[in-house]
């Protein structure tokens, strides 16, 4: 074993300790002090952590930090060997069952406590998490394939396109009943939407699924949402769109299935993060069984082909109000050669007055600029207030009730797929996938 890797976030007075002890990470202990007798194995350290303290895993489980100096005696009992992967399993797998290719996208449904930094890293590979969950063999034959090992705040669209090539090809080339990815949360419904604008009447579910709470801790949902992602894309009653399937609740009673453009992470660490914005979800999946909330079919193309782009315009932006904004902002996207520009306003879709003439002009530089609103639930209006006419009157697109980040893909795909302005102006204030409702159901969330 490496140096660093023997005193992994160790050093200082109790490094020198541990050195004098003979000790190491990952080695089995057994402490005295002030009558109690504890065994345990010696953790990394997280390099955030206060340097005086030793961290110990207890056989129970827990783990306990304790002060080497204080101690009495210690004994070392053994060592373990740390194994960061998990090892391959074979699992046998029943061939009359449909076919379910996993995709990996990194996220933390793949990753690992890092004891050194004491945060998550990428660390599983699809095959590991089905080694890790061999209950899904008895749901379908599973296929994994490894795309990437990153977190979702790091994805772009050439990522977008890479994942929409593999769609392609193996839908192409293996015929499956559904293809599940496994992402990460934080950016989950802007690649959620990026599939539904690009893949034109898909023959098949395709399901993304993550996790909150990386796969090695005791209160992941991992197992609970792959298992049920699985579980619907091998299903013949599964809709053949992209979905999102996820944490219902905070505990493991059920799953929501949300459609891919009007979804949206709704808080930072809670297993049930995900909700369908301005209506109900599409379904539910609880002890085993699909169960639909919505009788609304699939919004097909004219084209009826099944076809697959993977075109994105890198130079789109999105921009929120906030009070103070400064008109530079806006001048940074023209000059900058941007082709289109989402603005995220307050209310009913308003921005500060003072930046009516920079927008003005950069619809007049052509970049297509249009509107939704910052708030969750409701309709952009921009005849209610002169704010509103104003900018409306400047050349901005008021796009009802879409929701800024699918908006930002939206557009993205159609000035990647189409040249001429009107077209694509025409196309954004369309429901194409969902994206738009002419009426809402308001949720409390």
């Amino acid at each position: 074993m490496k140096s660093e890797e023997t005193f992994i976030g160790y050093k200082g007075t109790t490094l020198k300790w541990m050195k004098n002890q003979s000790l190491k990470v990952w080695d089995e202990i057994e402490i005295i002090k002030e009558g109690t007798s504890l065994k345990g194995v010696i953790l990394p350290r997280s390099e955030l952590a206060d340097p005086n303290f030793i961290s110990l895993k207890l056989p129970t489980g827990y783990n306990i930090g304790f002060d080497p100096i204080k101690t009495k005696k210690i004994k070392k009992i053994g060592h373990f060997e740390a194994k960061y992967r998990i090892p391959k399993t074979e699992i046998s797998q029943k061939p009359n069952l449909p076919l379910i290719p996993i995709l990996g996208c990194g996220g933390t449904i793949a990753s690992r406590l890092d004891y050194q930094t004491g945060g998550t890293i990428p660390a599983l590979s699809p095959e590991e998490l089905f080694s890790s969950f061999p209950e899904i063999a008895d749901l379908a034959r599973v296929e994994t394939h490894l795309l990437f090992e990153i977190f979702s705040e790091n994805l772009n669209f050439d990522h977008y396109e890479r994942i929409l090539k593999a769609i392609d090809d193996i839908i192409k080339t293996r015929s499956p009943q559904g293809i599940v990815l496994t992402h990460g949360t934080d950016t989950m419904a802007f690649t959620a939407s990026a599939l539904t604008f690009a893949i034109n009447n898909p023959p098949i579910p395709i399901v993304i699924t993550g996790s909150q709470r990386s796969s090695d801790r005791p209160s992941s949902d991992a197992f609970f949402n792959l298992y049920n992602s699985v579980l619907y894309a091998a299903s013949p009653r599964a809709r053949k769109q992209v979905v999102i399937i996820m944490h219902e609740e905070s505990s493991d009673t059920s799953c929501t299935i949300h459609t891919g453009t009007r979804v949206r992470k709704m808080h930072s660490s809670r297993r049930d993060t995900f909700k369908t914005i301005g209506e109900s979800p599409l379904g539910r999946i609880i002890n085993g069984k699909i169960q639909y909330s919505r009788k609304d079919k699939v919004i097909e193309s004219k084209d009826s082909h099944y076809h697959v782009s993977t075109k994105f315009e890198r130079m789109v932006g999105l921009i929120n109000h906030y009070p103070g904004i400064q008109s530079d902002v806006i001048d940074f996207y023209v000059n900058a050669g941007y082709k289109g520009l989402v603005l995220a306003g307050t209310g009913l879709g308003h921005f500060s007055s003072n930046l009516i003439p920079v927008i003005r002009k950069a619809v007049n530089n052509g970049l297509i600029v249009v509107m939704t609103t910052q708030c969750l639930q409701g309709f952009t209006g921009l005849s209610v207030y002169e704010n509103g006419r104003q900018l409306q009157k400047a050349g901005v697109i008021p796009l009802s009730n879409i929701l800024p980040e699918i908006a930002y893909i939206k557009l993205a795909y159609l000035l990647g797929n189409y040249r001429e302005s009107e077209k694509i102006k025409e196309l954004m204030k369309m429901n194409l996938k969902g994206e738009i409702k002419s009426r809402e159901r308001f949720c409390e969330f």
